[in-house]
């Protein structure tokens, strides 16, 4: 019995035993395939400036990993794009010539399936603004240009051209004369610059203003044009002018600006400035005074050689009206009054006329009897005596003036009448008016 005993309790611990054993071997199995924990770890931002083109950050990690970039800009590219382990990341790019910032992502992620990401920031560029051959350079014109120059320039931004004269005009390709927008510094902007014909003899300068964005930068370009060799001449350079005046043309022959000086205001022109070849009327003013009188005329151009050419008006004088004749109109002769014609001829207007009469016997008080409405009297007029004697003899002649000098007709025609006054008139004596006798 005793020998059982020992027997079933030595096959008890081997159960035991083995259970246990079987337990561990479990248990070992199950650790086995359980996943192991991966450490990834990177910056979660990385800036760089507008002018980096190579940036690097590290990873750190205890796996394999790979890179995918899953926003960004053209240029962009990171390396490796693969590793294992620890490392270094180095971003490549560009530089950033725009005036906007710029992101992408970066996104790692490791074998075992852990991710992290990274944003990339690069900064806006500075304004940027280069001419061509350089800033303060000079376009230079003969007065006379036919075409164009030009000067290009590369912007990052918005930009104007502004002329300081209105003698300059610039033009970009499309035909405007304003401002535009360079998205590229590697396209350069080509503007032309056109000139006007210069018109005097001094030469100018100005100047082409290029801003960007509001004048964060600017740049200049001079503008240099020389002056014109007058040349001037006029047609023809005397005249000859009637006293009552007239008008003349002249023919002036020039490349540049001109003006018209006058030594006497007797003279009126219709235009004193002018530009180039032109036709310019001259108008004399009557010459009412009994003497010649000469004008000279003035043309000159240009500034520091200046040209001159001089015309010269000859204004015949002036002469005093004629009475040609001189009658009495018999049919006006009534006893208190009488009528004369006139007859003359005239440059100018008759001012006064009339007759000197006297009574037979006393020329020596001999009275002017004038008047100063000559309306409607171009080569005749009619005087009216007033105030006469009747029955009796009288002796007239007839006179005009005007602002030139006078003419009457005392030595070649005196006319001699006598007023009425035989048989009175019923004006005379009028009928008397009877009343009868109370």
């Amino acid at each position: 019995m005793k020998t059982n005993r020992i027997i079933n309790i030595k096959v008890a611990l081997f159960i035991a035993v083995s259970a246990l054993m079987a337990a561990c071997t479990i248990e070992d199995a199950d650790q086995s395939v359980e996943p192991k924990s991966e450490q990834l770890d990177i910056a979660e931002e990385l800036t760089m400036t507008a002018t980096e083109t190579d940036k690097s950050f590290d990873i750190t990690s205890d796996s394999g990993w790979d890179v995918d970039i899953e926003g960004g800009w053209t240029g962009l590219t990171v390396s490796p794009m693969s590793g294992n382990g620890k490392g270094q990341i180095t971003i490549h790019t560009e530089a950033n010539t725009t005036r906007q910032g710029r992101e992408a992502t970066i996104s790692i992620r490791t074998k075992g399936g852990v991710t992290q990401k990274m944003v990339v920031k690069q900064a806006l560029s500075d304004v940027i603004l280069n001419v061509t051959g350089g800033d303060n350079q000079s376009l230079e014109y003969e007065a006379s240009p036919m075409d164009p120059k030009n000067f290009s320039f590369t912007c990052n931004t918005t930009w104007q051209v502004t002329a300081s004269d209105s003698w300059i005009t610039c033009m970009d390709p499309d035909g405007n004369t304003s401002g535009g927008q360079e998205i590229s510094t590697t396209v350069a902007t080509t503007i032309s610059v056109y000139v006007d014909e210069i018109q005097t003899d001094v030469p100018r300068e100005g100047k082409i203003m290029i801003s960007a964005e509001n004048g964060a930068k600017t740049a200049q370009i001079n503008v240099k044009q020389e002056g014109k060799l007058i040349e001037l001449s006029v047609s023809p350079k005397e005249f000859n002018v009637v006293a009552t005046g007239e008008t003349k043309t002249i023919q002036i022959a020039c490349n540049a600006d001109w003006t018209i000086d006058f030594d006497k205001g007797d003279f009126v022109c219709d235009n004193i400035t002018g530009t180039g070849n032109q036709d310019v009327l001259i108008t004399c003013m009557p010459n009412n005074v009994s003497t010649e009188r000469k004008v000279t005329l003035t043309v000159s151009s240009g500034i520091q050689n200046i040209k001159t050419e001089t015309i010269t008006f000859t204004q015949a004088a002036a002469t005093p009206p004629e009475l040609t004749a001189f009658k009495l109109i018999e049919s006006s002769v009534t006893k208190n009054e009488a009528e004369f014609q006139l007859d003359f001829q005239t440059m100018f207007p008759i001012a006064e006329y009339g007759v000197y009469i006297w009574e037979d016997g006393n020329e020596s008080n001999k009275v002017p009897m004038q008047a100063a409405n000559t309306e409607g009297g171009i080569t005749r007029l009619v005087y009216k005596a007033t105030g006469l004697k009747s029955m009796t003899t009288y002796h007239a002649y007839g006179f005009i003036k005007n602002t030139v000098g006078s003419s009457d007709s005392k030595d070649t025609n005196v006319v001699t009448f006598k007023t009425g006054g035989v048989k009175p008139t019923d004006d005379d004596n009028p009928a008397p008016i009877l009343s009868r006798r109370k």
